[in-house]
């Protein structure tokens, strides 16, 4: 069986952010993909909303994303595949977060599992890395006029994270225009649909 972790925020979790309620399990995206992958593949679910990609909340601290990921990827391990779904929250403007902070955060997840396969490339790994797929942070369209100002400065860093990503050739999805929620910040059931459908294309590669 081949067995793919995503490691995600609250996109992954399946958040709807204005009914502050969880999109019903059989329309959230990983497990439509695991639909339609069949029973030869498991997908395991890690989202959490309000994660970041880095160690960015001194408050509450679970939702620092590298802090915490490597006992939930040991939990699953060994994988195939490891998908990491993270940067829009580290994007927030409150944050201050610079482009090459965010892409230095998520390329620290590769890092890390390279150092503990060199330690221990047997128990968690079975002899070889998972591959790593990235989705990378959704476009934001905020409905309150008074928001888009502070958000246009955040999708300058945006489009600096997908340049770095495409340009250096490292596996990645992204998103330009997804379906959102009436919120603008999280994925619409059709973009959730969108979402598994261009995923299962990456693996079915």
């Amino acid at each position: 069986m081949n067995k793919i972790l995503v490691f995600g925020d609250s996109n992954t979790w399946g958040d709807n952010f204005l009914t502050r309620r969880r999109i019903p399990d059989v329309k959230q995206w990983c497990n439509i993909l695991q639909e339609k992958l069949g029973n030869d593949y498991k997908v395991y679910q890690e989202g959490l909303p309000g994660r970041f990609a880095g160690s960015v909340d001194k408050n509450e601290i679970y939702k620092n994303g590298i802090d915490t990921f490597l006992s939930t990827y040991k939990s699953i391990a060994p994988l195939d595949t490891l998908i990491i779904s993270l940067g829009s929250n580290d994007l927030r403007p409150e944050n201050n977060r610079t482009s090459d902070d965010i892409i230095k955060d998520l390329l620290s997840y590769k890092e890390l599992l390279e150092k503990e396969f060199n330690e221990d490339n047997n128990r968690y790994f079975n002899g070889k890395l998972p591959e790593i797929i990235y989705i990378l942070p959704i476009n934001f369209d905020l409905p309150d006029p008074k928001l888009i100002s502070l958000f246009q400065e955040t999708e300058i860093k945006r489009q600096n994270i997908l340049k770095y990503f495409n340009e250096n050739r490292i596996k990645n999805i992204y998103f330009n225009h997804i379906d959102l929620c009436e919120d603008g910040l999280h994925m619409s059931i059709k973009g959730h649909n969108t979402l598994a459908s261009k995923v299962y294309e990456e693996i079915e590669k």
